[in-house]
């Protein structure tokens, strides 16, 4: 039944039938200020058109909202991977798909520990087994790479108040990748306004760096914000045909 929600979570659940399938968790953006409805459902009935089944967030946003919206994504984790929702979710395919602030969940969650500073231990759930990341957030710090501004300060202002520069740090994932992080996908546009794509290149530097699978576009134009840019750039939206290509090699499709 296609579109039940959870009574824990504001999740909501898009099967494409009741048989066991790799399974993507979506998480809109917004900039942890509002949730973003184009990066949500219609994401995940493409996702069904893959034959993968799918699951929509509206995770906790507002002011200061660390560490209730990591949290959230912790729970849909577990509850996917728990058999308690209506997703019969394979074992070893779920992944996470984000958009903006949602990607820079996408990526706490590919790169989470359970000692991620002012979150409970007890909700960690492991890491996804692979992540795609949509002109994301991953750098929440004043500056990228130690020396180029970071231009970017909505989300930070949303997630934290006041924040230390150790916390800005430990919740950046581009800081937080290790050899073990899931294979990403990540696509961003070369004058996105809203959040540069530096953002990505730095967050595939780092894995390269780490030896981690990835595979990154950088689209020549496109505003921030594109969802599935079907209509309104149509050279954009071949990220989706690029990123069933990924899924298929990883074993997806």
């Amino acid at each position: 039944m296609r579109g039940l929600a959870t009574m824990a979570l504001d999740l909501t659940c898009y099967p494409v039938d009741s048989e066991e399938r790799p399974t993507v968790l979506v998480l809109p953006g917004g900039g942890y200020a509002h949730l973003a409805a184009h990066e949500g459902e219609p994401v995940a009935l493409w996702l069904n058109t893959l034959g993968l089944h799918a699951a929509v967030l509206r995770y906790t946003v507002g002011e200061a909202v660390h560490p209730a919206a990591l949290h959230d994504g912790r729970e849909a984790l577990h509850l996917l991977r728990t058999g308690r929702t209506e997703l019969a979710v394979e074992h070893d395919h779920l992944g996470v798909l984000g958009f903006s602030a949602g990607g820079h969940l996408a990526g706490m969650l590919a790169t989470d520990t359970d000692d991620v500073m002012g979150t409970d231990p007890r909700s960690f759930a492991g890491r996804p087994d692979a992540a795609i990341l949509c002109y994301p957030v991953t750098d929440l710090r004043e500056s990228l790479a130690g020396r180029i501004p970071n231009l970017h300060i909505g989300t930070t202002r949303n997630l934290l108040h006041e924040p230390s520069a150790e916390l800005l740090a430990d919740l950046s994932p581009s800081t937080r990748v290790t050899e073990d992080v899931p294979p990403l996908y990540i696509w961003t546009t070369s004058d996105d306004e809203g959040v540069p794509a530096l953002h990505s290149l730095e967050l595939m530097t780092a894995l390269a760096v780490a030896g981690v699978p990835f595979e990154g576009h950088v689209f020549r134009h496109g505003r921030h914000g594109l969802g599935l840019a079907d209509e309104e750039e149509p050279a954009v939206a071949q990220w989706k045909d690029l990123c069933a290509t990924w899924l298929d090699e990883l074993g997806w499709l």
